[in-house]
């Protein structure tokens, strides 16, 4: 569970911004995740408060998960397509050959106080 770890890594990232820039609390943490990415956003939301509650100044702050589908480019028949919904293959030439655009990621967006 990678998860876990992007958690704390997150909350130490919101805790250094608010105590750099004079913040006394964390509203809100948004973060994209892409459905290539191997994380699930599910633990996500689920451990987050567990990981909030360590960080005085992430006590109350709520976590907003913006998912990115996997989108790749087929290398035959230059298709686009979401890689998940085919299970990797192109649903045009059925060429397991792409390029993957989006999905792999997973970014802080912002923090907001």
């Amino acid at each position: 569970m990678h998860e876990i770890g992007m958690l704390y890594q997150t909350a130490e990232t919101a805790t250094r911004y608010a105590d750099e820039n004079h913040i006394d609390e964390v509203k809100v943490i948004s973060i994209e995740i892409g459905e290539l990415s191997g994380a699930y956003p599910a633990i996500f939301t689920d451990y987050f408060p567990f990981v909030a509650e360590k960080y005085p100044k992430l006590k109350n702050a709520k976590l907003q998960i913006h998912e990115v589908a996997g989108e790749g480019l087929c290398n035959e028949c230059h298709c686009l397509y979401n890689v998940m919904q085919n299970e990797g293959i192109c649903p045009n030439c059925h060429s397991f050959s792409k390029t993957i655009l989006s999905g792999r990621d997973i970014k802080l967006l912002s923090i907001g106080y």
